[in-house]
C-alpha cells in the first residue's frame, strides 16, 4: 500500500470504523438502555412524524396507556405541527433526528454542530419545549457529531433492541416477536413510525404493547427514564453477555423468561453431589442468574431484587410443571454465594466440596465484580436446592 493509500485508509478508520466499533457495536458515550430496575422500557420511534402512520403508532400507544420517544426529523416536524402537539399531548417525549436523513460519514465534518443547533432551535421554536435527546440517522456516530451533541446538551441515544420494521421481509408479526423476545427491563427499542415500516410498527404494537404491559413492563418517554450513557462501568458487561451466551448454547441453558421480573435460567444436569434426601446423579436442573437482569433490578435496590427472586421461583416452578423439557427434573439446585437469598425461600443447603467451593466461588466473586456488584464482606459457597414436590407445592400456582 502506497503512502496516500495509507494515509487515506487511516482517515477512514478514525472518521467511521472506529466509531463505529466504540459507539454502534459496543455502545460506549451513547445510551443504549435506561436505569430499569422496576421495569421501565423505553419505545422510541425514528423518521416521522408521517401524517399517513404516526396518528396509528400514537392511537396503540395510547391504548395500551404506554408513552414514548418520538425522534422526529425537523422538517417533517414543520410540515405537520399538528403531529407535533399530537405527540406532546399524549405525554410522549419529542427528541430529534436531525434535518437531513443521511448517514454522518457521509457529511462533512464542520457542518455538523450548525445542523443540529438549527434544528434542534427550530424543533424547540416549534414545540415549545426543551429538546433534550438525539439520535442520528441509521444510528450512524462520528468523534465530531459526539462532540456537536455534548456541546448542545443533547443526551446522545442509541438502542438495545432494533424491532426491524425497516427489513424486506418484516410483518408485524415478525417485528413483535423479534421485540418479545429481545426485550428486557431497562432496553431501549428503535422502531419507525413512517411510511411501509410505520404501517408494520402500528400493526405490531396493538398486539405487542398489551402483552408487555401485563408482563410488567413500564413503558415510558425519555424524558421521565434515566438513561445509562455506558462508560467504563458498562463495558464489561457489554463484553460478558457473549460469553454467557455461548454457556448457554453449549450447555443447553434455557431462560426461564415469564414477565419483566425474571431473573432465572435453568440448565439441565444431574445433581453433582449427594445432598439430604436427593443422592448424587439424580435427574436435576441447576438454577442460573441472568446476570444482566440481575444487575438492573438491583438498580432499585437489594429489596426489589428480593422481591423479584420470589417471582422468579414462581417461574421455576412454572416451567417444571408445565414444560416438557423439565418433566423428569427431580429437583432445583444452585452452587452460588448467595445460598442466603434461596433460603430464605425455603431451599434447603448443605456444604460444598473445597475444591468445587474454590472453583465456583472464584468465578461467582469475579462475575458479581465484573458486573458492578459491590464488594462482598462473606464469601461462602454451598448448594442450595429444594426437591421438585416440595418447590411445586411452594410455588406453583395452576
Amino acid at each position: 500500500m502506497n503512502a496516500p493509500a495509507a494515509i487515506a485508509a487511516g482517515l477512514a478508520a478514525a472518521h467511521a470504523g472506529l466509531p463505529w466499533v466504540l459507539h454502534q457495536r459496543l455502545g460506549l458515550g451513547v445510551a443504549s438502555r435506561v436505569r430499569g430496575g422496576r421495569g421501565e422500557l423505553a419505545l422510541t420511534f425514528d423518521d416521522g412524524p408521517d401524517p399517513k402512520t404516526t396518528p396509528k403508532v400514537l392511537e396503540a400507544l395510547a391504548k395500551a396507556g404506554a408513552r414514548a420517544t418520538f425522534f422526529v426529523l425537523e422538517p417533517r416536524a414543520r410540515a405537520h405541527p399538528e403531529l407535533v402537539r399530537e405527540i406532546l399531548a399524549g405525554g410522549h417525549t419529542l427528541a430529534l433526528h436531525g434535518r437531513v436523513h443521511r448517514h454522518a460519514w457521509l457529511k462533512n465534518p464542520l457542518s455538523l454542530l450548525p445542523e443540529l443547533s438549527s434544528a434542534k432551535a427550530a424543533l424547540e421554536d416549534l414545540a415549545g419545549t426543551p429538546v433534550r435527546h438525539y439520535r442520528p440517522p441509521h444510528g450512524g456516530w462520528t468523534w465530531p457529531l459526539l462532540y456537536a451533541t455534548r456541546k448542545l446538551n443533547l443526551t446522545p441515544v442509541q438502542w438495545e433492541v432494533e424491532a426491524g420494521d425497516w427489513l424486506k421481509n418484516a410483518s408485524p408479526e415478525k417485528v413483535a416477536e423479534k421485540i418479545r423476545r429481545q426485550v428486557r427491563p431497562g432496553s431501549i427499542v428503535v422502531m419507525h413510525d413512517a411510511g411501509r415500516s410505520g404501517e408494520i410498527t402500528a400493526a405490531a404494537l396493538t398486539r405487542l404493547l398489551p402483552e408487555l404491559v401485563r408482563q410488567g413492563y413500564r413503558p415510558l418517554g425519555l424524558t421521565e427514564l434515566e438513561p445509562v450513557v455506558a462508560g467504563k462501568s458498562e463495558l464489561w458487561p457489554k463484553l460478558l453477555a457473549p460469553l454467557e451466551r455461548l454457556y448457554d448454547r453449549t450447555h443447553g441453558v434455557e431462560p426461564i423468561v415469564y414477565g419483566a421480573h425474571s431473573l432465572f435460567r435453568l440448565e439441565k444436569r444431574p445433581l453433582p453431589l449427594a445432598v439430604p434426601g436427593l443422592e448424587a446423579g439424580v435427574p436435576a436442573a441447576e438454577i442460573h442468574v441472568d446476570s444482566e437482569r440481575m444487575r438492573r433490578a438491583a438498580e432499585a435496590g437489594n429489596l426489589r431484587v428480593f422481591r423479584l427472586v420470589g417471582r422468579s421461583l414462581l417461574d421455576l416452578a412454572r416451567a417444571l410443571a408445565e414444560n416438557p423439557r423439565y418433566q423428569d427434573v427431580e429437583a432445583l439446585f444452585a452452587i452460588t454465594f448467595f445460598w442466603e437469598g434461596l433460603a430464605a425461600y425455603g431451599f434447603k443447603t448443605a456444604p460444598v466440596p473445597p475444591a468445587l467451593a474454590r472453583r465456583v466461588g472464584g468465578w461467582g466473586y469475579l462475575l458479581h465484580r465484573l458486573y458492578g456488584g459491590r464488594p462482598l464482606r462473606r464469601v461462602e459457597t454451598r448448594i442450595a436446592y429444594l426437591p421438585r414436590s416440595e418447590l411445586l407445592a411452594r410455588f406453583y400456582k395452576a
